[in-house]
């Protein structure tokens, strides 16, 4: 498919002074002695180092830079993991601004946190929407190849709380990329967990095989404790998500039929945290803003907020009623003696794996 393109061209670059100053001096000292070369290579031939260095150079870079911030020396990955695990909120911001120059792209030095075919990196997408529509298609495929009955779903934009870290006006920022059908969706979950909790209160507590070794991992496992309502619940609950499912595709064709072209923008930092959530109306808001350039594409789109709440009130209210009513129904005509079948699935944490949210 073809994308539009935003004013400007492929080929415009920022200025070496803008690039070599965002520079941490500690980052600066690290990248010459990982790459003593780096600084005499073009803008474009920098950009193109680090979104595909080396891992040997990637792991020298965090080493001579954590010794220069903190003054401790890394051996191996492990030495680093154990570091990092015990860092607070300070520490990791002061690292990852640092390193964020030595890893981004463009006038915001953007930096994606998702994951990426290793044939491919950030550069070879120009917009969001390229980016997005890829890896769109990579998931529905996977779908298909594991289920197939499985219905592909077309394309209406589908960013969802993907991780990102940019400078916003020279500050250090996290990100989440979000389509706002996304964004009310998750609004719409979190509200709607806490109506079900009031309707039939209830707990997870550990199930058995909750925290035993399986393999490189561990079992992740957790039952319903809902004082004798426990099916009732559980059929809250089901209906609970089947009616989010529907919401949520709802939204999606909603939001893609407005075609709006916005962003909302949200400040959710925190002492020592700082977060910015970008939400996206639609997949042609997608087309309009470009990776290296990211806040000069995003400021002209911004929208007022309002419009995306009065969305996200329509559907609390409607969410509300639709529970209350389904809760007097389950208790007036469910049979919980009658068990829906549900396949057991066995959740697996493997080792380090959550190192990955720090």
């Amino acid at each position: 498919m073809k994308s539009h393109r935003p004013a400007g061209t492929s080929h415009e670059r920022h200025s070496p002074s803008t690039e070599l100053g965002a520079l941490d001096p500690a980052l600066r000292q690290a990248l010459m002695r990982v790459n003593p070369d780096y600084f005499a290579w073009s803008i474009e031939a920098q950009e193109r180092y680090r979104v595909s260095m080396p891992e040997h150079d990637a792991f020298r870079l965090r080493q001579e830079l954590l010794k220069a911030l903190f003054g401790v020396h890394a051996k191996t990955d492990e030495d680093l993991s154990k570091i990092s695990d015990q860092f607070g909120d300070e520490e990791h911001l002061v690292f990852n601004r640092a390193l964020l120059p030595a890893a981004g792209v463009g006038e915001d030095s953007f930096f994606l946190n998702e994951y990426l075919d290793e044939s491919k990196t950030l550069l070879d997408f120009e917009v969001l929407y390229e980016y997005d529509y890829d890896d769109h298609c990579f998931q529905e495929q996977a779908r298909k190849a594991q289920t197939p009955e499985y219905v592909v779903k077309p394309y209406r934009g589908a960013l969802y709380y993907a991780w990102a870290r940019l400078f916003i006006d020279g500050a250090f920022h996290y990100a989440s990329l979000c389509m706002a059908a996304g964004y009310v969706y998750s609004r719409l979950d979190e509200s709607g967990q806490e109506k079900v909790s009031i309707l039939i209160p209830h707990r997870y507590v550990n199930a058995k095989d909750h925290g035993k070794r399986e393999g490189k991992g561990t079992i992740f496992s957790q039952r319903l404790d809902a004082d004798g309502k426990e099916p009732q619940a559980e059929e809250l609950q089901g209906r609970f998500w089947d009616y989010l499912s529907q919401r949520f595709d709802a939204l999606r064709t909603e939001f893609d039929g407005q075609a709006r072209t916005a962003v909302y923008m949200e400040d959710q930092s925190r002492p020592h945290d700082p977060h910015m959530n970008f939400i996206f109306s639609d997949k042609t808001a997608l087309q309009a803003v470009r990776f290296r350039h990211f806040m000069r594409d995003c400021r002209p789109l911004v929208a007022d907020r309002a419009e995306l709440d009065a969305v996200i009130n329509r559907e609390h209210q409607a969410l509300d009623v639709y529970l209350e009513s389904t809760c007097r129904d389950i208790f007036t005509n469910f049979d919980p003696k009658v068990a829906p079948f549900r396949k057991r699935r066995t959740v697996i944490i493997a080792d380090g794996a959550l190192n990955e949210l720090l």
